[in-house]
């Protein structure tokens, strides 16, 4: 156990609430904060054997959650008018939500220091690299400190929007038997109320709009109220996204990859 941390979000105390087993070894810590209702573990030290393999192996709903995100992102993206921009999905793991968004037709690149890119290989930003909008899918929970780190990417990729998921929680706080803390893998050290994002995106400049308890955005873009409908109703974001499946049918970047793949092993 470490010394009493300070929130990340809210830079105030944090107070410890329960303890519990992680990796089936460490005895952990874990802090809240009343003001923006973040709670985190103690210093993770514990990290680098957690990340030992990338995906854990509980993880069985990796293939299928990629295949609803790239869904749901090419909803969003067309609601936000933004559907023509460059994408960067931070945490990408296999590359697997890039190389369906590049089949949907959207310019989408993607980034992982802990996962070999198997997916969408060569897709990844270089030193100048620019984006219109960032994604981070199952990430912040994974992340000390979500301010720092939204801040450096925002920086870094030149624009303040990023569509994400996490699941939040409401209070209480959840008992130990919620399965989302995760900790038989250990990769899950923070975890989110709406408030916590909301206050989040306000130490950014932005605003948080939650579409559901999984799916989010912040962003400095100003969404018209009509857009916001449509993205927080779960019937209406259905209806649309029968409008978008047809529209994207023919904007596919699958065999123009092949084309581009091909031409790149040619040339060495």
């Amino acid at each position: 156990m470490t010394g009493q941390p300070t929130c990340p979000v809210s830079d105030t105390p944090m107070e410890p609430v329960f303890s519990a087993t992680v990796l089936g070894t460490y005895a952990v810590t874990y802090y809240y904060c009343e003001i923006c209702g973040l709670l985190k573990t103690e210093k993770p030290y514990w990290l680098d054997e957690a990340y030992r393999e990338a995906a854990t192996d509980t993880d069985t709903g990796l293939v299928a959650r990629n295949i609803g995100n790239s869904a749901l992102l090419a909803v969003i993206l067309e609601g936000l008018s933004v559907e023509k921009g460059k994408f960067l999905d931070l945490g990408g793991g296999y590359g697997l939500l890039t190389r369906l968004m590049r089949d949907r037709g959207f310019d989408c690149y993607t980034t992982d220091r802990y996962c070999q890119n198997l997916f969408a290989k060569t897709f990844e930003p270089d030193a100048h690299f620019s984006a219109d909008v960032l994604f981070a899918f199952e990430v912040l929970e994974h992340i000390e400190d979500p301010l720092r780190f939204l801040t450096d990417a925002f920086e870094r990729y030149g624009c303040k929007t990023i569509i994400f998921s996490t699941l939040t929680f409401s209070l209480p706080i959840p008992s130990t038997d919620w399965w989302y803390y995760s900790f038989e893998g250990g990769q899950h050290i923070t975890f989110y109320q709406p408030r916590t994002l909301g206050c989040l995106a306000r130490r950014l400049g932005c605003n948080y709009h939650m579409l559901t308890a999984d799916h989010h955005i912040i962003t400095d873009i100003d969404i018209p109220g009509i857009a916001r409908l449509v993205l927080s109703n779960a019937h209406l974001r259905r209806l649309y996204s029968i409008y978008v499946g047809r529209k994207r049918n023919a904007l596919s970047k699958t065999w123009d990859d092949h084309l581009r793949m091909k031409e790149r092993l040619r040339s060495g």
